[in-house]
């Protein structure tokens, strides 16, 4: 399990405080209470009103890709893979807000159908952060974040800290067309892990090449793989 590995060597120091996200739309709230939930060490998704643990654990939020959770295995394979050391991990479920539309067709690999959806995940990484922080599951200090393809930009440009460790996969850090979305927007002191894909068919055109690694400028804590 190298990957594993390399994964828990990039998550190893702790930060404390968060910066607001501003205009937070209310219906934020129901991406949170439609999450899926993997409990650690386990393999089977349960609802967040079912979640009953002995002790408090480390939790990482997990945010979704343009398809949903449903439509896309990706996201029940990574999320087992941390659940499998000892997290629980929460899956916002961002298709449940009344005002998002479907910002993708992944059948035919379109994206960009709803701009307004990136502004909407950073609201969801911030609401999800705020609520974790409250529940009596979590230890109260190792709270981590992932992000897959549209999730992964999101938890890239968010410019929350108190994460003891942000991975970011099937996104390149990089829109030479778009300031906004060119580079990595976290706290430089965020540990970071950035995963790319030898061939991602979504990342075809000119300005969207290219590879994380190269804005880590300043990190001294991030490693792509």
């Amino acid at each position: 399990m190298k990957l594993v590995h390399c994964i828990l060597a990039a998550i190893g120091v702790i930060a404390c405080s968060f910066s607001d996200v501003q205009g937070a739309d209310t219906d934020v709230k129901k991406s949170w209470d439609k999450s899926v939930i993997y409990l650690p060490n386990k393999t089977k998704p349960i609802k967040i009103d079912k979640v009953k643990l002995d002790k408090p654990c480390p939790v990482a939020i997990y945010m979704h890709g343009c398809g949903g959770i449903e439509s896309n295995s990706d996201n029940d394979d990574w999320a087992k893979v941390i659940a499998q050391q000892g997290l629980l991990v929460i899956m916002p479920d961002s298709l449940a807000r009344n005002d998002r539309k479907p910002s993708c067709d992944p059948k035919n690999r379109k994206s960009g159908l709803f701009p307004p959806v990136h502004d909407m995940r950073l609201e969801e990484i911030k609401f999800a952060s705020d609520e974790v922080r409250k529940q009596p599951w979590f230890d109260g200090k190792n709270l981590f974040l992932m992000g897959f393809s549209e999730g992964a930009i999101a938890a890239v440009r968010t410019k929350l800290d108190g994460f003891r460790g942000v991975i970011a996969t099937a996104w390149t850090c990089t829109n030479a067309k778009a300031p906004a979305f060119d580079g990595i927007f976290l706290p430089q002191e965020t540990p970071l892990l950035t995963i790319n894909h030898t061939d991602d068919p979504w990342y075809t055109a000119e300005n969207l090449r290219g590879s994380c690694e190269s804005k880590f400028t300043g990190r001294q804590n991030a490693q792509n793989l």
